[in-house]
Formats: C-alpha cells, sequence, structure tokens
C-alpha cells in the first residue's frame, strides 16, 4: 500500500478499524527487546502475558495461565490454558513458555529459571523468594511470543497469541489486524492501526475531527480544551508515577537527614500542583503514588511548614542555609511537561529557608539520567513510572541499596529499608506487606532520601462512538472488547 493511499485509508477509517494516535514510533516491536509506552500498546494487542491485574482491582487473573501456586514465594507452579494457538500456527505449551522465560532471563534479566513439569505445566525457581512475582509476569514486555520468533529472522516483529495480529510496520503506522482464531473470540474489530502524528496539537486535531479515535498520548496542556470538545470523551486518573527532587545522600549537607527533612518541609506541593500543572496531578504525601498497593496516606514530613524547616536546618548548624544546584532536563517527560518551571519553582520555594539552587539544565533525558545514575549533582529534579502495581517494584528499583548505580539515584543506604524489602518480598499475605510497606514508608520520612512532590494525572482521549475501551491499571489500553458505534 502506497503512502497516499494508507493515508487516505487512515482519514476514512471504516466502522470496524480503530485509529489509535500516537507521537512516536515504538523503538523496537519484539516483546522482549521493547521499552517505551507505544510498543507496549501495540505489543500488548498482540502477545498476551501469563496474567494480568484486573481491571479495577489489585489482583491478579489468569490470561495463558490458568493457576498458580507457590509454598514459599521461591518456587512458582502455573497451569497453563490448553487449546491455544500463536499466530504462525505454532501451539501455546509447556516448552513454549518455558523458551520464553529462559528468553527472558537472558534480555531481561528474568530471575529464575524455567522447566517443563507436564504438557501445560511448569515450575520456575526464583532465584531469591519474590511474591512479586505475578506483577512481573503481568507486563506487556514479559508476554509469551511465538517460540519460533524468540531468536533470528522475524524475530523483530510480534507474533503472540492475542485478539490481534501483527499486518505491517511502516514509517508512521504499525497496522494489526483480527486474530480470528483468538482462544477467547475474535474481537469485534477487524483492524487496529497505529498512527503517528508530528506533535500534540495535530493529534488533538485529529481526535476532534474523527482522522482518530483514541490516543492516550494527550498532556495537561490540551487535557481542558479536548474535555470540552464536542464527540470526545476525556478520561483522567492518577498515575503511577512519582516526581520527585533527588537528593544525593553522599554528598554534604545531604547526608544529614535533618537537612533533607528541611527540603521536605519548605516546598509548597499544593501550589507547585495547582500554578504550574494546572491542577492536573496530585501532591505527594508519600513516595508511592495513591493508586498503588500499600500507599500509606499518614502524612508527616511532607507538610509545608516553614518555621520548621528552618529549625531543621539550624539543628544542622545550617542556620542560614546553603548554596547548591539543582539538575532539571530541558526535555520534557509524559509525567514532567515542563520541567524548567518546576524546578524554577522548588528554587524559588527553598530560598524562603535560605537555600540558594542554582539551576544546572542538561539538554537531553538521557544525558540528565546518566548524571544522576552516576551521582554527578546535588539535587536532580526526576521521576519514576511504575510498570506494576506492586510497591515492590516502585521501592526496590528507588531506595533499595543494591540499585545504586542504577535506579537508587540518591544512592540511599539503609540496612533497615533493605531488610524491609526483602521481608516483602518473601512474604505472601496481603496485610502481612500491606504493613511491611508502611514500614517502609514511615522509614522513608524519617530519613527522607529523596522528597517527593507530586504525581501526574495521566489522560485517554476517544471519540464517543468508541466504546468497551479498557483502561488498564498501568494506563495500557485493551482493545479486544472495543468497538465503533456506526
Amino acid at each position: 500500500m502506497s503512502t497516499l493511499l494508507l493515508a487516505a485509508f487512515l482519514a476514512a477509517a471504516p466502522a470496524d478499524t480503530l485509529v489509535v494516535g500516537t507521537l512516536a514510533d515504538p523503538g523496537s516491536l519484539a516483546p522482549h527487546q521493547a521499552t517505551d509506552i507505544v510498543a507496549a500498546d501495540i505489543v500488548s494487542s498482540v502477545c498476551e502475558t501469563l496474567v494480568r491485574v484486573r481491571p479495577g482491582s489489585f489482583r491478579h487473573e489468569g490470561v495463558l495461565a490458568t493457576s498458580w501456586a507457590s509454598p514459599d514465594q521461591r518456587v512458582w507452579t502455573l497451569t497453563l490454558r490448553e487449546n491455544v494457538r500463536f499466530h504462525d500456527g505454532a501451539v501455546l505449551d509447556a516448552d513454549a513458555v518455558v523458551q520464553n522465560l529462559e528468553h527472558l532471563r537472558r534480555t531481561r534479566g528474568f530471575p529464575g529459571r524455567s522447566e517443563r513439569l507436564g504438557p501445560h505445566l511448569i515450575q520456575v525457581t526464583l532465584d531469591r523468594p519474590n511474591s512479586a512475582l505475578l506483577s512481573t509476569l503481568s507486563q506487556p514486555f514479559f508476554a509469551i511470543q511465538s517460540p519460533g520468533r524468540l531468536t533470528g529472522p522475524g524475530s523483530d516483529v510480534p507474533v503472540g497469541t492475542g485478539p490481534f495480529r501483527f499486518v505491517a510496520a511502516r514509517d508512521g503506522v504499525v497496522e494489526l489486524a483480527a486474530f480470528d482464531g483468538y482462544w477467547a473470540g475474535p474481537p469485534r474489530l477487524r483492524r487496529v492501526a497505529f498512527r503517528r502524528f508530528p506533535d500534540e496539537a495535530a493529534l488533538a486535531d485529529a481526535l476532534a475531527s474523527g482522522e482518530a479515535d483514541v490516543t492516550s498520548a494527550i498532556g495537561p496542556g490540551r487535557a481542558n480544551r479536548l474535555r470540552s470538545q464536542a464527540g470526545v470523551t476525556l478520561d483522567s486518573q492518577t498515575g503511577l508515577n512519582v516526581i520527585y527532587l533527588a537528593l544525593n545522600d553522599e554528598r554534604p549537607p545531604f547526608t544529614d537527614p535533618r537537612v533533607r527533612r528541611a527540603i521536605s518541609r519548605a516546598i509548597d506541593r499544593a501550589a507547585l500542583v495547582r500554578d504550574v500543572l494546572a491542577g492536573h496531578a496530585e501532591p505527594a504525601d508519600t513516595v508511592l503514588p495513591p493508586t498503588l498497593f500499600g500507599h500509606d496516606t499518614r502524612a508527616r514530613e511532607l507538610v509545608l511548614d516553614l518555621d520548621a524547616a528552618r529549625r531543621l536546618l539550624e539543628a544542622a548548624r545550617l542556620p542560614h542555609g546553603f548554596e547548591t544546584t539543582l539538575t532539571v532536563s530541558l526535555a520534557p517527560r509524559p509525567y514532567l511537561p515542563e520541567p524548567v518551571r518546576v524546578a524554577k519553582r522548588v528554587r524559588d520555594d527553598l530560598a524562603r529557608v535560605g537555600v540558594v539552587a542554582r539551576l544546572r539544565e542538561v539538554p537531553s533525558w538521557t544525558e540528565h539520567v546518566g548524571l544522576a545514575t552516576r551521582g554527578e549533582f546535588d539535587m536532580a529534579l526526576l521521576g519514576w513510572q511504575a510498570d506494576t502495581l506492586d510497591p515492590n517494584d516502585f521501592l526496590t528499583a528507588l531506595v533499595d541499596s543494591g540499585s545504586i548505580g542504577s535506579t537508587n539515584r540518591s544512592r540511599y543506604r539503609s540496612d533497615e529499608m533493605d531488610r524491609l524489602l526483602k521481608r516483602a518480598r518473601m512474604e505472601s499475605a496481603p496485610r502481612a506487606r500491606l504493613e511491611l510497606y508502611r514500614e517502609a514508608q514511615d522509614l522513608l520520612q524519617q530519613d527522607m532520601p529523596l522528597v517527593p512532590l507530586y504525581h501526574a494525572s495521566v489522560f485517554t482521549a476517544h471519540r464517543r462512538e468508541v466504546l468497551g475501551l479498557i483502561i488498564g491499571p498501568t494506563g495500557i489500553l485493551r482493545y479486544d472488547k472495543a468497538w465503533k458505534q456506526p
């Protein structure tokens, strides 16, 4: 199909075709190699995971696995769904899943080894106990690919068991078609096209005109205008993210927790959300977002209190404050659309208690993250987006000492925190895990290795004739039940 014909087809998409608007092409469509949100949206429609999180809850439900059990959170037994085939005709069985998990071990560091116990029965032995295994397996990039496409020719495109099969990828467009052999019954839509638009304005115009049917690439700047747009429905929810001020715990004066707590008391989060983000965020009362299991609402140190901030600085022998540097990237992120404005507001708040922060602007996000990962900063404006609903994946990344040099960019070391997180990984009872994560958040409030600022809202906009769309708990859209009202 020529580019002109393809554009005409998308501009006049029939009722059985859904056009998903994006602002970027997927970096890779190989399920176990991909990393970006656009790829996640595409891959999850083609390749299914063993389990997924049930919409509206924290509970897991089976997809390609029908049941699972573990006596110790280290050895897991999973029973697979029978009578399922991949799009290329290969059979889903224990051998296929074991090959996928071993491939994931090599490509994504999956922390365990798998073996076949029967035609549709596998056993996974983790390197260490982890009650968050099901959350890991629910991620789109841990989806099951046809075993013949894991390596070699054809491994760069997804071939799974999902409701849609991959058809083609051209410049700016990825096309999927309904898989009539889908084990849960064929979808109502016959075609889904992911189309890249040049910028957010063009995407919003396409949604208003009907050239695009749905998108999750709209930021807060256009949310209010789309909300009032005839023919468009806008869904807004607090995202599984946190935007935070990383403090380099290895550099004075941030080696003193009193200084770190003073910083946390000096920032007006409510004003930041209101004035800079137009209300499209929730001020943080802890590092975990409110939509995540384990979130503790008992806020302590994150309450604005300038007098308390000054007393803490005086106790740390810094009665007149100090000078420091705040590193910020010029490149926007979905959860941080105007990073410099946020950094300037934080700088101005800190000045009220005598902390003089000079902005250090870094051109690219990649360079910014590199500096933070290496510890080459005093303070840095960063964010974290969860891939699952389990707090282990959030807290282990941000504050476990084993993550220093990668995602623990505050370089926080605490034997007590490491013990709490390890116990929570080994615990299977939800109430016991909840209490452990509350203890971990209490410890974070005391030590304040990083300063949570806000949790950004995420948006899904779609034409009102689009029905049956499912917005997953992590923001990934499902199209298997979707259809367009004529």
